[in-house]
């Protein structure tokens, strides 16, 4: 899949965007312990300057005057990781069956609760980036 360009980009509250891009995707995104966790961003947490972001001319982007810009398809790994939406469920159990892994023998192998493993099966909790790298690093591991 291709990230395509952003078509629009409001404030909803605080520092959370409402994004849109050409395929119709449309999520939101918090920026808030980014801008916090980054001096450079700093600017970013006075209202006033965070609610003059704008969308770039090409679309590629969302910018403020000041110079700081965030590219279209950064963000919308950050929406999709903040909506749970990096490793489906299903994907995950899929992973845990192709090796025939029980959630005893995940946990074990992602160093992680049996409880985890359940909640991440049943989709109650989303699955993080850092489970999604893992499990690749253990396909990796399996095929060498």
């Amino acid at each position: 899949m291709t990230i395509g360009k952003l078509t629009s980009v409001s404030v909803v509250k605080g520092q959370v965007l409402s994004l849109s891009w050409d395929d119709g995707k449309t999520a939101t995104v918090d920026l808030k312990t980014l801008i916090a966790g980054r001096k450079a961003l700093g600017r970013l947490a006075e209202p006033s300057c965070f609610s003059r972001v704008s969308l770039s001319n090409d679309g590629w982007s969302i910018e403020w005057a000041d110079g700081i810009d965030f590219g279209a398809q950064q963000l919308r790994r950050w929406c999709d990781e903040q909506a749970g939406n990096v490793m489906p469920a299903e994907a995950f159990r899929l992973w845990m069956d192709r090796h025939g892994l029980t959630l005893d023998r995940a946990a074990e192998a992602l160093g992680l609760s049996r409880r985890t493993i359940a909640y991440y099966l049943s989709g109650e909790q989303p699955i993080p980036k850092t489970v999604l790298l893992a499990t690749e690093g253990y396909n990796q591991r399996m095929a060498a």
